[in-house]
C-alpha cells in the first residue's frame, strides 16, 4: 500500500512538471477581442509592425517581442528617467506622440494607445481602417498580469507573457517572505509627497506597491479625488507623521527639479520635527519605479521594502 501511494504521488509530481513545462498554446488567428473601453477589434494575423503608444505597452512589449516587431514606441519610452526600457530600444524606432497623420504613415497592423487617448484621434486612425487597441493603465499586480496576458495573446506570445508573470510573482514572494517577518502592528506608514502638493492614495498603483512592500499608506485612510490624488498642505504631513517619506525622482520639464524639491523639503523649517526628516527616511525613489503601471512593478515593490526595511535585505 506505501509502496502504491509513493509511487501515485510520483506520478502526480511527473504529471505537474509537464503541465507546468508545457508550452502556451499559440494564438489562432483571425482574433478577436475587445479592448478596455468595450471596442471591439479583429487581427486578421499575427502583428509584426506594432504601434506603441503608452508608456506601459513599451516596457510590456520589448520584453515580448523581437524589437523588429514595433515601429514605435512613445516619447516617454525612450526617456529613461521614467520608462524602464529606455536602453533597450534600438536606434531608429521612432519616439512618437498620438499623431494621427505620422501613425496612418506607418501602416502598423496593430496601434496600442492608452483608454483616456482623444476619441476624435482614435476614430480617425479607425476609419483608416487601422487595428486599435485602447488599454487602460494597470492599477495592480492582478490587473497588470491581466494586460501582459491580452498583449501575449494579440502577439502570439502567450509563453513570453506566462515567463514575465512566472518572473513577477517570484519576486513579489520573495519580498513577502522577507516582509512577513514584520509584525503588522510594526509595519511603516509611508506616503508620497509630489511637488504640487499630493500623495497618491488608496486604489491607486502606488498604494498596491505599498501594500506588497510590506508597509501601510498613510493617506490610505483619506479620500482620493478622480485622479487617485490626495491633496496635502505641507503643514498637514506633520498631522500624518508618515515614518517613511518618498519624493518624486523626477520632474517634468525641468532636469535639476527632484534635487531642488529633495533639498527644499528637508530643509523647510516647518518639517524639522517630522521623524522621517529627522530620521533621514526621506528617499528619492526613480520615477519608472513609482509610476510604473507594468511587470516592472516587481521591481518597484523590492526598491520599497528595501529602503524600508534594509536589515530584513543584506
Amino acid at each position: 500500500m506505501k509502496a502504491r501511494i509513493i509511487f501515485t504521488l510520483f506520478l502526480c509530481v511527473l504529471v505537474c512538471a509537464s503541465l507546468a513545462a508545457a508550452p502556451a498554446a499559440p494564438t489562432r488567428y483571425p482574433l478577436t477581442v475587445t479592448d478596455d473601453t468595450g471596442a471591439s477589434m479583429t487581427l486578421a494575423a499575427s502583428p509584426h509592425r506594432i504601434v506603441s503608444l503608452t508608456l506601459s505597452s513599451d516596457e510590456i512589449l520589448l520584453s515580448l517581442v523581437a524589437p523588429s516587431r514595433l515601429l514605435s514606441v512613445t516619447t516617454y519610452g525612450a526617456d529613461p528617467a521614467v520608462s524602464n526600457v529606455a536602453a533597450k530600444i534600438p536606434p531608429g524606432i521612432p519616439r512618437l506622440t498620438l499623431n494621427v497623420e505620422t501613425v496612418i504613415s506607418l501602416n502598423p497592423d496593430l496601434v496600442i494607445v492608452a483608454n483616456w487617448s482623444d476619441p476624435s484621434a482614435v476614430k480617425q486612425l479607425r476609419d483608416a481602417k487601422l487595428q486599435v487597441y485602447l488599454m487602460a493603465s494597470g492599477l495592480s499586480v492582478a490587473s497588470i498580469e491581466e494586460k501582459i496576458k491580452r498583449l501575449g495573446l494579440l502577439t502570439d506570445t502567450a509563453g513570453a507573457a506566462a515567463d514575465m508573470i512566472a518572473r513577477m510573482e517570484a519576486k513579489l514572494a520573495a519580498v513577502a517572505r522577507k516582509t512577513a517577518q514584520v509584525p503588522t502592528a510594526q509595519r511603516l506608514r509611508v506616503m508620497d509627497y509630489a511637488t504640487w502638493g499630493s500623495s497618491q492614495g488608496r486604489g491607486s498603483s502606488w498604494d498596491e506597491i505599498i501594500n506588497r512592500a510590506g508597509l501601510v499608506n498613510a493617506v490610505g485612510d483619506k479620500t482620493p479625488d478622480q485622479w487617485g490624488q490626495v491633496p496635502l498642505s505641507r503643514e498637514s504631513i506633520l498631522t500624518i507623521e508618515p515614518d517613511l517619506l518618498i519624493l518624486p525622482g523626477w520632474v517634468d520639464g525641468d532636469p535639476k527639479g527632484s534635487t531642488t524639491f529633495f533639498n527644499d523639503v528637508t530643509n523647510d523649517p516647518g518639517l524639522r520635527t517630522l521623524g522621517a526628516v529627522k530620521n533621514r527616511k526621506v528617499f528619492v525613489m526613480p520615477e519608472y519605479y513609482r509610476s510604473t503601471t507594468s511587470q516592472y512593478i516587481a521591481d518597484a515593490v523590492e526598491w520599497l521594502a528595501r529602503a524600508a526595511y534594509p536589515a530584513l535585505f543584506p
